[in-house]
């Protein structure tokens, strides 16, 4: 019992403390403030742009560039863009189309942040939000390259992150050198505020064997690390199948969004692929998303309003709510007040259930502690959608003389709402 109270405080700690981090990128692609991680013009590399937005009337957008550390515009700090107005589909040839002020020469790269500008609809009781996604195409000058998602600002936060499957080979007769290339963003501030500089530890692992070094970034820039392996001191020789996860330092609780990618690039033709820092952290038993939307893990005894989870003397109970995504496999259970706990029929003397958002009971029931695990079932049998869900806790006809506190805990292969907030409290019923 110690060794599951150890594990799943752990798991709570991880729902109550991180919120926010970079996913993988997904169909989910309008949103009103965006980011490509990385823009380019080089001798090298050039890129094209493509929006669109399904926003009635049309949306502004307003773009701004960041140079990377190491640049000639970077000690001049962002670059605003001219204004663009977006009618279903626009696209440009370059970075230096969007934002003209860009050298006319030379090398440029960094990132570019895009936000739509909200505006009034004509009764001004309401706002139309300016929605909209990007993509763009990174080429050399014989067109090969990789794409590049605009990814929502809201998807990166202070987690760590981790890029697997890099590697760094020698050429042959036959094929071509690769070579490992990463960037590191500390994300700019949307609000007037102060901003700390960060500094974030990258390790390599190679085998059994990992490499820690880390680099310094003040807001609003990007830094690249040009042979991944080689900074962080891994031997000369041929790599394989390696990971790099990267960690932000925190001081303070003025906690900036982190952004890290990799390259891997043929030396031959520079071709290149992209891959997102993916949340994770590697002294966890499981990858933690840092955010509250989507917790996989966690636990909670108070709800947003500061009421303890507690069930009165009698009959009395508590209805709780959730969101899960489908298909998922889930699950949830009573644990103790704050220690987290599992606890028998006999311990508080309560029960638990959950039902679908059709009232359905799909586990738990009378007499139960926990709900499953259970599978929640395919999109199509969910409405295409996904959903809430309801978590009933009452009095089980034990201890009922007293009130008992307690602790909710669930976990999901997607992730659920974090905080199990009470919609029903003490109500003096028996449901089931």
């Amino acid at each position: 019992m110690m060794k599951f109270r150890k594990a799943i405080l752990r798991f709570a700690l991880l729902g109550l403390a991180w919120a926010g981090g970079s996913a993988a990128q997904t169909p989910d692609g309008y949103h009103i403030m965006q980011v490509f991680p990385v823009v380019v013009h080089t001798g090298s590399f050039t890129q094209q742009f493509n929006f669109t937005s399904p926003t009635s009337g049309g949306v502004l957008l307003r773009p701004k560039f960041f140079p990377a550390e190491g640049t000639p515009q970077a000690a001049s700090g962002p670059i605003d863009c001219p204004d663009f107005f977006l009618t279903g589909f626009a696209s440009f040839a370059s970075l230096r189309a969007i934002c003209p002020a860009l050298p006319s020469t030379g090398s440029i790269f960094g990132f570019l942040h895009v936000q739509g500008m909200a505006a009034s609809l004509p009764d001004n009781m309401a706002v139309r939000v300016p929605l909209f996604a990007g993509f763009s195409r990174v080429s050399n000058p014989a067109g090969a390259g990789f794409s590049v998602e605009a990814f929502p600002v809201s998807a990166f936060s202070s987690a760590y992150t981790l890029v697997n499957g890099i590697k760094r080979v020698a050429a042959t007769g036959s094929t071509p050198a690769y070579q490992t290339n990463c960037f590191i963003g500390n994300m700019n501030l949307l609000a007037p505020g102060s901003q700390d500089p960060l500094t974030i530890g990258y390790i390599v692992t190679v085998g059994a064997t990992s490499y820690a070094a880390e680099v310094n970034l003040p807001p609003g820039r990007m830094v690249r690390i040009l042979d991944i392996f080689a900074a962080a001191g891994v031997p000369a020789g041929n790599v394989t199948n390696a990971s790099v996860i990267f960690t932000p330092y925190y001081f303070s609780e003025n906690k900036a969004a982190v952004m890290s990618f990799c390259t891997v690039q043929d030396n031959t033709s520079f071709g290149a692929d992209f891959r997102i820092g993916k949340w994770n952290n590697s002294q966890m038993a499981y990858p933690e998303s840092y955010d509250r939307l989507a917790s996989r893990t966690a636990a909670a005894h108070v709800d947003v309003l500061g009421r303890n989870f507690q069930i009165d003397a009698g009959q009395s109970a508590n209805t709780h709510l959730v969101y899960f995504r489908h298909p998922d496999l889930v699950q949830c259970r009573i644990v103790t007040w704050q220690s987290y706990d599992p606890v028998t029929p006999s311990l508080l003397g309560l029960e638990i259930r959950l039902l679908d958002s059709t009232g359905a009971v799909i586990g738990g029931g009378d007499g139960a502690v926990m709900t499953g695990p259970i599978y929640l079932g395919d999109k199509g049998a969910r409405g295409g959608r996904n959903d809430r869900y309801l978590i009933e806790v009452e009095s089980n006809g034990q201890l009922e003389d007293v009130s008992r506190a307690y602790g909710l805990y669930c976990s999901s292969g997607s992730g659920n709402t974090f905080g199990y907030d009470i919609i029903r409290y003490k109500e003096a019923v028996d449901r089931f």
